[in-house]
């Protein structure tokens, strides 16, 4: 029996070989293969916790696609709920993924919003990769998701050299298409392998996090605009399973971005001072020093050069830059920072903004003092 399956093996391998162009040089070069698992929901890196950056309101439904997801019925795809679809182009220089043609043209005769995104490989010719990207896309169509460089590998490189090959890419394909790229990667690469390079406040942000709780953003973005959150989602449609992304604002909001990136549209964020980070419980960017009790966990952290440090308390923090948990008689106990809660003593609501209780809340749009409420607790 073992050598029957051997033989069957071997005859498949031989057949799909013959199907594709080459060979795909690394099994894993699907977006998400480096970055996508290092977050999980049981994150214990207490410097990122902080970073945690959540979706400004509602959200909508796409995927990303690949040839390891064979022969896909778009049709059946889109009345699943997709709405929109990254497929691969190549795999840096050496691999054109055999499936692209066919997919970009799928995606865009079935209504479904579409972009290409290249898995980018530092040590191969950078301008070649561009260049292969500029081609596919031609003129760029508003309406399309402008291109994505996925930069998940370093190809050996340090990250001052990945990081000037990522913007050589990113610069080429804006000169030739007139729109800016979307940069896809995960927080600890970007951090750890590209060094967290300043200069894409234009540049949205994709960013792999594989969690169901809410992703770490890296600096110099203080939000995602789309977030891949598995590999292993299931659509109709689609044989096996498939990446799945969520866009950070309803089908509205998607298209507005679509048609407004190659005008220069698009959510785009300022660039962020130097050693400032972005803090997911007060739900803005801080500048260094700030000290700020974490939602997600009560403890306390440090804005520090950038990054969030874990603290033991809040002694030695300046009062002006300090943000901590209120304590509610209401609610029998404290309470994050931009909680809102209508007091018991006096039916007014009320929010938490770091120091202590503030109102006016306006509860129809769910804001107060402090920005917009993370939890509303009625009487």
């Amino acid at each position: 029996m073992t050598n029957r399956w051997s033989l069957l093996l071997a005859l498949f391998a031989s057949v799909a070989s013959a199907c594709t162009v080459g060979t795909d040089p690394d099994p894993d070069s699907k977006a998400g293969a480096g970055v996508g698992a290092v977050v999980d929901d049981d994150e214990t890196d207490t410097t990122i916790i902080e970073a945690r950056v959540c979706a400004q309101g509602a959200t909508t439904m796409g995927v990303d696609v690949s040839y390891y997801q064979g022969n896909i019925d778009w049709a059946k795809a889109k009345a699943a709920g997709v709405k929109y679809a990254f497929v691969r182009l190549s795999d840096g220089t050496t691999f054109r993924d055999p499936k692209f043609a066919q997919n970009w043209s799928g995606t865009k005769a079935n209504g479904i919003i579409r972009g290409a995104y290249q898995f980018f490989r530092p040590s191969q010719n950078v301008n070649t990769q561009a260049d292969m990207m500029i081609a596919a896309i031609g003129t760029y169509q508003p309406g399309d998701l402008p291109p994505v460089i996925d930069v998940e590998a370093d190809g050996g490189l340090s990250p001052a050299t990945v990081a000037a090959r990522v913007r050589q890419w990113v610069d080429r394909v804006k000169g030739a298409l007139g729109v800016d790229p979307i940069v896809y990667t995960g927080y600890y690469f970007w951090r750890d392998e590209v060094g967290a390079p300043s200069g894409y406040a234009n540049n949205a942000l994709w960013v792999a996090a594989y969690s169901s709780q809410c992703p770490n953003v890296p600096s110099p973005w203080m939000r995602w605009t789309f977030w891949q959150y598995t590999d292993s989602g299931s659509v109709n449609g689609i044989p096996g399973n498939v990446d799945m992304n969520r866009f950070n604002g309803d089908l509205a909001a998607l298209q507005a971005f679509a048609n407004a990136s190659g005008s220069g549209g698009g959510p785009t964020t300022p660039p962020m001072p130097t050693g400032s980070c972005t803090s997911a419980t007060l739900d803005k960017p801080v500048p260094e020093g700030t000290c700020v009790q974490a939602a997600s966990d009560a403890k306390w952290y440090t804005c520090t050069a950038g990054a969030w440090v874990a603290r033991s308390s809040s002694a030695g923090c300046a009062t002006a830059a300090t943000y901590g948990f209120c304590q509610s008689s209401t609610l029998g106990k404290a309470v994050a920072p931009r909680t809102c809660v209508q007091a018991a003593s006096d039916n007014v609501w009320y929010q938490c903004d770091g120091k202590g209780w503030a109102t006016p809340v306006n509860t129809s749009a769910q804001t107060g003092p402090a920005g917009r409420c993370s939890t509303m607790h009625a009487l």
